[in-house]
């Protein structure tokens, strides 16, 4: 699943989501674009998928599940 697939299974909005993970809207935005983001970037929206997934007793998952984003370094 994408980064957005999360974000609309989830039912958060774009900047609630960038909150959640502790970003910058437009470093959401651009992640969920394709465009480079860092990994410690993507590493901070997958933990904050991870803790709404814990909430509803779901499986965690790893950064590199993600389909869709590209990598920085």
């Amino acid at each position: 699943m994408t980064i957005d697939d999360y974000r609309v299974q989830f039912g958060w909005s774009r900047r609630h989501m960038a909150k959640e993970a502790g970003i910058d809207k437009n470093t959401l935005r651009s992640a969920m674009a394709g465009n480079p983001v860092y990994r410690a970037k993507v590493g901070a929206i997958t933990e904050a998928i991870n803790q709404e997934l814990a909430r509803r007793g779901k499986s965690s998952i790893l950064y590199t599940d993600l389909e869709g984003v590209v990598f920085a370094d």
